[in-house]
């Protein structure tokens, strides 16, 4: 009995302490108006951002401009947004490729000397194989005279060619002018296909869209591990048969296929034809599923549209959710927006785009005329968790395009801005890579995000006015991130080109060898694209051509923009 009535005493101790403790949190925390308390509990205690990224990665799944899956997302999207009762979510079609391309399954495997699985990688809108075919690896010939040889024996016919350097290969590279020589053979010389090292274990997929109906690619090009192609050179130097079988279900489709960007607007109560945009790029890679890049912000996106609605929030401003295509291929969907909608671009306050992978939004950039106006409008976040995801409001001296579509509105001078994340998550491992599935999606990260979004664009939307231009750009702060080079590469050789691309613009040719960028030399495709990526929006390419280095000035700084004013 005794014992009882202390273990009684303990227990109304414990409930006191406890009121006491969310009582003295209570005190501690601000109240906010109505509406942001709803929008956090809402976010809370009922998120369903890790659903939206379920449906859209393992039931869909990768989703490449100009593939079916891509328009069946842009479907299940708009669809999801009028789930919420957001009426007005609809498709708009900003242009079309003329060959579309599905990925379907693929599979190869060392048949002998010991069988094994083989992890590799083909390039989007690159041949498959028509069903299995099977084949012996040679080693690719060093020079003219073994490729004379081997055509004279017949040996390469029906074979898959190892081209590429195994690691720690010693003696002089294969001369660049034979490699040239020995690509543009190679439709000619009955392959199986080609098999080449990616540059470290990770596969990163990419691919050049403009293909014709007329001239699709016939031969398959595999892209190996680099591990398993440094295997599979040793046995053959080791004089051991090595019998490969490669399954890979690529197809075209004939087009032109329509394009669109997804579009859904919760109206403004009193500035209805003014904007705060809000989104991300829902096309992506198809080596993988495209969870990070860019499922994520896909799925936040949706998650503070919902929010919003069953909050029951009335925003002063428009808020516009978008999700644009093409995006992997150059900013295709949102240049396209911003270029058919030029009266709409003095009207926007914001544009906020998520497309920096699954860690959490910690933060984003301000110039001095728009900081204290972030100041405000983001309060309310850093109370969010302020210990476990804390957010501040970075000041700069102007605003980056840092590769993604805030930067075909910054282009156009709207205010457009890419969250600052961080996390646990690496992104680089993701990054259109084989690893880019749901499983990579971290849900905290991806529920706290949401409701980040979801407040800023409402804090940004209720302002009294829109946000300032003033020395809105850094300079030489637009640059793109190297993907939209607009080449494809046999490791530093120039195969393919794309019209219109910033190397073509540039003066690049096929066959040019790259050798340095900005001085600095680089031996594989891994290093290009690092050295793209580092400095301003300019960069100095040095090639070779035809025995002679050349110099070429690649910009990705877009024309001038006119200045708007709000």
């Amino acid at each position: 009995m005794r014992r009882c009535f202390w273990v009684g005493w303990v227990v109304v101790i414990g409930l006191l302490a406890s009121s006491f403790t969310r009582a003295e949190e209570k005190e501690s925390r601000k109240v906010w108006s109505p509406d942001v308390e709803r929008i956090m509990s809402v976010g809370h205690e009922e998120s369903q951002v890790m659903d939206h990224l379920d449906v859209l990665c393992n039931r869909i799944g990768p989703r490449l401009t100009g593939s079916d899956n891509l328009t069946n997302a842009c479907e299940w999207v708009r669809d999801r947004f009028a789930s919420f009762g957001i009426n007005n979510a609809h498709l708009e079609s900003w242009g079309e490729f003329p060959v579309g391309f599905n990925r379907g399954p693929w599979f190869g495997r060392v048949v002998e000397p010991e069988p094994r699985p083989l992890e590799f990688m083909t390039m989007a809108w690159s041949a498959g194989t028509k069903g299995t075919v099977r084949g012996k690896a040679v080693l690719a010939p060093k020079d003219q005279k073994e490729l004379d040889e081997a055509k004279a024996k017949g040996t390469l016919a029906g074979s898959w060619l190892l081209l590429g350097r195994p690691s720690g290969a010693s003696g002089p590279r294969p001369d660049p002018a034979f490699r040239r020589a020995l690509r543009k053979e190679l439709g000619g010389l009955k392959l199986a296909g080609i098999v080449a090292p990616s540059p470290s274990e990770l596969l990163v997929t990419s691919g050049l869209h403009r293909i014709t109906w007329d001239k699709l690619p016939t031969l398959p090009s595999v892209i190996l591990v680099r591990k398993q192609f440094d295997e599979l050179a040793a046995w053959l130097k080791d004089g051991k048969t090595v019998t490969l079988k490669f399954d890979i279900r690529n197809y075209f489709k004939k087009g032109p296929v329509v394009l669109y960007n997804v579009i859904a607007d919760i109206p403004g109560t009193e500035w209805p034809h003014e904007y705060v945009i809000v989104g991300g790029h829902i096309d992506s890679w198809d080596g993988a599923t495209g969870a990070t890049d860019n499922g994520t912000g896909v799925a936040t996106t949706l998650e503070a549209a919902r929010i919003l609605m069953k909050a029951g929030v009335k925003p002063k401003r428009t808020i516009r959710f978008m999700l644009w295509s093409g995006e992997e291929q150059g900013l295709l969907g949102s240049a396209a927006y911003v270029k058919a909608h030029k009266e709409l671009t003095p009207k926007i306050s914001a544009v906020l785009v998520q497309d920096g992978g699954t860690n959490y939004l910690c933060g984003i950039d301000a110039t001095e005329a728009i900081f204290s106006d972030f100041e405000q409008v983001f309060d309310p976040i850093k109370a969010l968790d302020a210990k476990k995801y804390p957010f501040a409001v970075r000041k700069v001296p102007g605003l980056t395009g840092d590769g993604s579509d805030h930067a075909s509105f910054l282009a156009a001078n709207v205010p457009g801005f890419i969250w600052l994340q961080s996390g646990v998550a690496r992104y680089q491992r993701t990054h259109h890579t084989q690893f880019d599935t749901f499983d990579a999606a971290i849900p905290n990260h991806q529920k706290h995000s949401a409701m980040v979004v979801a407040l800023g664009a409402y804090g940004i939307a209720n302002l009294d006015h829109l946000l300032s231009r003033d020395n809105l750009r850094a300079p030489g702060g637009l640059a793109g991130n190297g993907r939209t080079l607009g080449v494809q590469l046999d490791e530093t050789t120039v195969t393919e080109l794309e019209d219109d691309s910033v190397a073509h613009t540039g003066g690049m040719k096929i066959d040019d060898e790259i050798l340095k960028i900005d001085g600095t030399k680089v031996a594989d495709g891994m290093e290009i694209t690092r050295a793209l990526r580092a400095g301003g929006a300019k960069k100095v390419v040095t090639v070779l051509r035809e025995g002679k280095e050349i110099e070429l000035n690649l910009s990705w700084e877009p024309p001038a923009a006119e200045k708007s004013k709000p």
